[in-house]
């Protein structure tokens, strides 16, 4: 009875777990717009978020400067490709990753000094700021809210459980057997929430291009999500692994019930 109950409150431990590292992996990638900004640089590799952004500058500040729109979406691509002019639209994309998951009301838009050096001339310094139409995306937005309480409570009660469980429990192989198992369990949700989910699952929410950040964001992070995950992986299997050869240690050291049968002696 005690190994059930034991059984049940690790395995509630480790859902609890998974939910609050899983929820903590989002925040860092697919809800966390400061990362973006960071990455800069690799978010505006991706062709279909690089044109968005240079076609819908060039379209606004052509005419101010004279130029052919072709002439300026090559210069703003030039400007999009150097590190240092990643560094200047890194503010835009944190605007837009922002607006995308609902944590950003205001329009996404290019101040005027920003123009300004994107295109290198103070022709478009009379312009008007430059909105930047990006959508809200509803289940990122809930998603947001939800785990910003979700991921505290979860792991506090995964702690609570697990000292539940740890008194609980009769059985050292046992122990460790369900500490193993659930550590594999937990490796398969930090690759899921930390890769699969921002990689695959967010661009299938929304069509829009704003919605491809996230699997950069994953791209990014993916060695050390993927590491994370095979070091639980390793160390649970372990467990699981200590957990027979104790079990097989105390079956050879538990002494052997012996019956003695005395002789029946019968006088004839």
């Amino acid at each position: 009875m005690r190994r059930t109950l034991a059984g049940f409150l690790f395995a509630l431990a480790f859902a609890m777990l998974c939910l609050a590292a899983g929820g903590f992996l989002l925040q860092r990638t697919v809800l966390d717009p400061q990362v973006t900004a960071d990455a800069a640089p690799s978010v505006l590799d991706v062709p279909a978020i690089r044109k968005e952004l240079t076609s819908r500058i060039a379209d606004a500040t052509a005419g101010s400067l004279g130029r052919s729109t072709i002439e300026v979406e090559a210069l703003v691509n030039s400007v999009a490709a150097n590190p240092e002019g990643a560094k200047i639209l890194a503010e835009v994309l944190h605007d837009a990753h922002a607006h995308l998951i609902g944590q950003q009301r205001a329009p996404v838009q290019i101040a005027t000094t920003e123009l300004v050096r994107i295109v290198r001339s103070e022709r478009v310094g009379d312009m008007p700021p430059l909105t930047i139409p990006v959508p809200r995306v509803a289940v990122l937005d809930i998603a947001r809210v939800v785990l910003r309480w979700a991921v505290p409570l979860a792991a506090i009660a995964a702690v609570v459980l697990f000292g539940l469980g740890l008194a609980a429990h009769p059985d050292r192989a046992g122990f460790l057997r369900s500490i193993g198992f659930g550590l594999m369990v937990l490796a398969a949700g930090v690759g899921v929430a930390g890769y699969v989910v921002p990689k695959f699952l967010v661009p299938a929410l929304s069509d829009n291009v704003w919605a491809r950040v996230p699997p950069v964001l994953a791209d990014e992070l993916r060695w050390v999500t993927l590491g994370l995950a095979a070091v639980l992986l390793i160390g649970g299997a372990a467990l699981v692994a200590s957990a027979g050869l104790v079990r097989q240690q105390r079956r050879w050291s538990t002494p052997i019930s012996t019956y003695r049968y005395g002789d029946e002696r019968r006088w004839g």
